[in-house]
């Protein structure tokens, strides 16, 4: 009988002990970027938005390609002024989903462009996770 009681607790405390660490995402904004004909001009070729980030917050970024069959998938790199501080392409690897925690609250670009000039037409959810 004492035995099953503890078990019981124990199960109990557990159960609660993953709920309270389990982390909330939050949905700050939606990237939606279409590149219907490729320009000479390299800056008509990417989408540029201005976020500000939060030190100590960690941010996620979902990238879904090939919507509407466009065969792009979307390079995201994110600047801190000149530098880049965070991309989900390196080297031949690509990588629908990054994430970063921020050390500096402050103003940071985003960039969204297709790899290799391909057309196309993807969506870039910008999470918060706490």
């Amino acid at each position: 009988m004492n035995y099953t009681r503890y078990l019981i607790l124990l199960l109990a405390l557990a159960i609660f002990s993953v709920k309270g660490m389990a982390q909330k995402e939050i949905f700050i904004k939606q990237v939606d970027f279409k590149l219907d004909a490729v320009s000479d001009i390299d800056y008509e070729n990417e989408y540029f938005v201005t976020l500000k980030l939060n030190k100590g917050t960690k941010y996620l970024f979902k990238i879904t390609n090939h919507l509407e069959d466009y065969v792009g998938e979307a390079v995201v790199e994110l600047m801190d002024a000149d530098n880049l501080i965070l991309t989900n392409v390196m080297g031949d690897k690509y990588f629908p989903g990054v994430s970063l925690v921020c050390n500096k609250t402050g103003f940071y670009d985003l960039l969204v462009k297709f790899k290799d000039n391909k057309l196309g037409n993807s969506v870039v959810d910008i999470i918060m996770v706490q």
